[in-house]
């Protein structure tokens, strides 16, 4: 056996030689990461820093193109001034770019593929600086042949960038290839280090082995008899004055705290089974007291209820408050919660804002829905009281699912599933309710989760068509354009209504792409009708927080030549509610480039007036209830003439929706309604027979339909 001053001896030359190897590869790496800086920095100087700029050119390039477009396309001399303001604009950034872009390193190549974008950005300048230099009959006259010009240039010049960008890859990956490289014999070197280093361990192991381990072989067995749970095993060598009887000792140590640490972990399992926040039984906790309860139902003793409560209105809170609110909001809940309870009761925090309730039901002279249903109204109606948070007040509310035991269920993962699809219903039925668990339950949210699949899949297929109702002038008949609306032929239930799979589609979060997808179909449909044919478009409340919608809607305008003043924008009151200044920028922006507002279902929202006043609308559409209760019903005729009252002190044209017979068409008439749509002129019809109709139209006024 090696004396301890030897084993130190080797235990230090290992720890030199360990230092000198770690020195060596210290350095060595040190000197590949200077290396791999240089490379990083070149290609971030030529990559990123080039590609951005180039990236941004060529986004200035198309905008440029985009701007002499709208100038090409302007109605109105204001509409012109904008897009020659925007032009100039976008040319002074180009010069710009290119300026910053000059000043990085650039190959032969590089170089001459500048000349070329210079020499063809030049031309281009030049030739519209002299196009829109020209008066304004006389441009018009050559925005043709300009036009196709600018297209010539726009493409030399757009391919010498993306030319430029892929030369500035090509620099790149050739950096990078350095770097890899760098890598790989920086991956040799280390594999050399560790090869060494597991001789080394070799060495030390034997060292170890022989002047250390026999002398724990008495500690390991006495650790052995340690961990199968004898905690009065005595730990040898703990009388050493070495390395040895220092470990002993710890090991004695260890002993001690093992036997403190069995005591503290009884406390610690209690803790396990509590939810941290609220201090409720956690989703282990009920489990357990659902075992239990399912136990005593077998043994006939007792039925009982499992409510699960979903908090309403809680998301905003942490969103807007702050975490740090919503759980004081939560303590709150759980304070008043654990009030309704009795004692014999299971209350449980699921996680989130969903808490649970296993309720035993009294059976004696009683319904075993009463206990439940008193229960869920008392949490109802504590929940639904505001909680003040500092000077704040917030309000939240509940929606509850009931599952009995055991007509709903014998197992607990059949009872929480029962009472989670319960409580769903409950928030479909407009939250702040409770539902009870129904075979039939589970069934409708199969079909409905089938019905999204089969939208979702419609929407990838095209399947789901806009359709054209024509739009009316009262006065003579004359055919003024037509309402978007899309229908839909499912493979299997036939012909489907909108209010079905619209809002399906709006849950989904596809109704943006859906709007704009419809849009450019219509104008596809409508290439060919007489260029006053307007076309009306429905809009959902999500566009109208989306401030880039306004662009992609002119975008896809703009694809296919429909002009902006063309186009009607439809939207309804409760689209406005959820953020009414964004809409109001949005529906701005849409007004200034000519394209037409109208309020929708007007009469129904609880607003209109101020809604009115704020988004100085163009064009107010009445409610088809109120016009086709006309006839029966003298209240509604009141509201049809009070709203064509109003429209007229405003100077607002009117659209009435829903006429489907002569005689509310000529009370229409009579009252002053400019516009109208319905079934007495014609259903939402297919593209073919809407082109069909607009062509036979011919000249402006020669068609009537009535």
């Amino acid at each position: 056996m090696f004396k301890l001053s030897s084993v130190r001896a080797r235990l230090v030359s290992y720890y030199l030689l360990s230092v000198a190897l770690l020195v060596g590869v210290s350095g060595y790496a040190l000197v590949q990461m200077l290396v791999l800086d240089r490379l990083t920095e070149s290609l971030d100087r030529k990559w990123v820093v080039g590609t951005r700029l180039l990236g941004e050119m060529a986004d200035l390039l198309s905008e440029t193109r985009l701007a002499e477009t709208r100038l090409v396309l302007a109605a109105d001399q204001e509409q012109a001034d904008q897009a020659l303001a925007a032009a100039e604009g976008y040319m002074l950034s180009v010069a710009y770019q290119r300026a910053a872009y000059g000043l990085l390193d650039k190959t032969d190549e590089g170089l001459s593929l500048l000349s070329t974008f210079d020499r063809t950005w030049n031309t281009w300048a030049a030739e519209h600086r002299a196009w829109i230099s020209l008066p304004d009959d006389r441009r018009r006259a050559a925005s043709t042949a300009f036009q196709l010009r600018a297209d010539a240039l726009y493409g030399i010049a757009d391919k010498a960038v993306d030319t430029l960008s892929d030369v500035n890859a090509a620099r790149a990956h050739e950096a990078g290839l350095h770097a890899d490289n760098v890598v790989d014999t920086s991956g040799t070197i280390f594999a050399i280090v560790v090869a060494c280093a597991l001789a080394l361990a070799g060495w030390v192991t034997w060292l170890i082995h022989t002047g250390i381990s026999r002398p724990l072989a008495a500690i390991t067995k006495a650790l052995s008899e340690l961990a199968t749970g004898n905690r009065d095993v005595v730990i040898p060598q703990v009388d050493r004055h070495d390395e040895i009887g220092a470990m002993a000792a710890a090991f004695e140590v260890f002993r001690n705290n093992a036997v403190a640490l069995e005591e503290a972990q009884a406390q610690a399992e209690t803790l396990a089974r509590y939810d941290a926040l609220t201090g409720l039984a956690n989703r282990r906790v009920l489990a357990d007291e659902l075992e239990k309860a399912l136990s005593r139902v077998d043994r006939g003793e007792a039925h009982f209820a499992v409510l699960l409560i979903d908090l309403d209105r809680f998301k905003p809170i942490n969103d807007i408050h702050g975490h740090s609110a919503g759980d004081f909001v939560l303590g709150e809940i759980t304070a008043r919660l654990k009030t309704l309870v009795r004692m014999h009761d299971t209350l449980a925090r699921l996680g989130g804002d969903e808490f649970a309730i296993i309720c035993e039901v009294d059976r004696e002279g009683r319904e075993p829905t009463e206990t439940p249903i008193a229960l869920a109204e008392r949490i109802i109606a504590a929940i639904s009281a505001p909680v003040s948070i500092g000077a704040r007040v917030v309000e939240v509310g509940a929606s509850i699912g009931i599952a009995l035991c055991p007509a709903d269920g014998l197992n607990a993962d059949a009872l929480l599933h029962a009472a989670d699809i319960a409580m769903y219903r409950a928030k479909q039925a407009g939250r702040g309710t409770f539902r009870f668990y129904e075979e039939s339950m589970d069934t409708e949210l199969k079909a409905l989760a089938a019905l999204e699949a089969d939208i979702q899949a419609a929407l990838a297929a095209n399947e789901i068509e806009p359709h054209y109702q024509p739009l009316i002038e009262l006065s003579d008949g004359r055919l003024l354009g037509f309402e978007i609306l899309a229908r839909w032929h499912h493979a299997e239930r036939g012909v489907m209504a909108p209010d079905v799979f619209i809002p399906i589609i709006e849950r989904l979060g596809l109704m943006p792409e859906f709007t704009l997808t419809m849009l450019r179909r219509a104008c596809l449909d409508a290439q060919e009708w007489p260029a006053d044919l307007k076309l009306s478009l429905n809009i959902s409340p999500h566009e109208l927080t989306d401030l880039l919608f306004p662009i992609r809607l002119l975008a896809v305008l703009s694809e296919h030549g429909f002009a902006p003043h063309r186009l009607e924008i439809e939207i309804t009151e409760n689209a406005l509610v959820a953020d009414l200044q964004t809409a109001k920028t949005i529906l701005q922006s849409l007004q200034r480039v000519g394209t037409k507002i109208a309020l929708d279902d007007f009469g129904t929202g609880y607003s209109s007036l101020y809604h009115l006043r704020e988004l100085k609308l163009d064009k107010i559409k009445i409610d088809r209830s109120f016009i086709q209760s006309m006839k029966d019903d003298p209240e509604s005729a009141k509201i049809v003439y009070g709203i064509i009252g109003l429209a007229k002190s405003l100077a607002l044209p009117t659209t009435a929706e829903g006429i489907e017979d002569a005689e509310i068409l000529e009370r229409l008439n009579e009252a002053g309604c400019e516009i109208g749509q319905g079934y007495h002129f014609g259903k939402a019809m297919p593209a073919s027979d809407a082109s069909a109709l607009a062509l036979k139209r011919g000249g402006k006024g020669t068609l009537r339909v009535a």
